[in-house]
């Protein structure tokens, strides 16, 4: 396989390689959203749980009709399967969120391998050709020595 044909499969690899990496970028952005998006919901539930808290025991001072203090009790309690259920969710998400994060690193370094190939291939072929240059600079300076050996004698 020639060179042309060679660094042109490294070019497509390498543009694929960039491919895969734009659309990890892309998935690692959307599990970062949904991740913070989840945690806002916990902080959120926990904020009305704090609150509903605080009613029950404004109401257990003040006197509360049994019927309330049920419904309280029993939102309460919703609440706070609300908010397990929600950290479960996160813990997901987290999990999701480092495997993106790995899925990026994996394309990212396949990419670099590319990149470093196609570098490395360059520096040869510019070898190659500054050997030849070379080669053809001393066959010209060894054909005009002989040209003046002729000339003088």
């Amino acid at each position: 396989m020639d060179y042309s044909r060679t660094h042109s499969a490294f070019l497509t690899l390498q543009e694929l390689a960039q491919k895969s990496v734009d659309d990890a970028v892309i998935k690692l952005k959307k599990a970062d959203d949904k991740y913070h998006n989840a945690q806002q919901q916990l902080n959120e539930l926990r904020d009305y749980y704090l609150e509903y808290q605080q009613r029950l025991h404004y109401s257990l001072t003040k006197g509360v009709k049994s019927g309330d203090l049920t419904n309280l009790h029993a939102f309460i309690g919703t609440l706070e399967k609300s908010i397990s259920l929600q950290q479960q969710q996160l813990l997901s998400l987290s999990i999701k969120q480092k495997q993106a994060t790995q899925h990026l690193f994996q394309c990212q370094k396949k990419l670099n391998g590319y990149k470093t190939l196609l570098e490395k291939k360059h520096l040869i072929l510019l070898e190659q050709q500054n050997r030849l240059q070379q080669k053809l600079t001393d066959e010209f300076a060894q054909q005009q020595s002989v040209r003046r050996t002729m000339y003088e004698s």
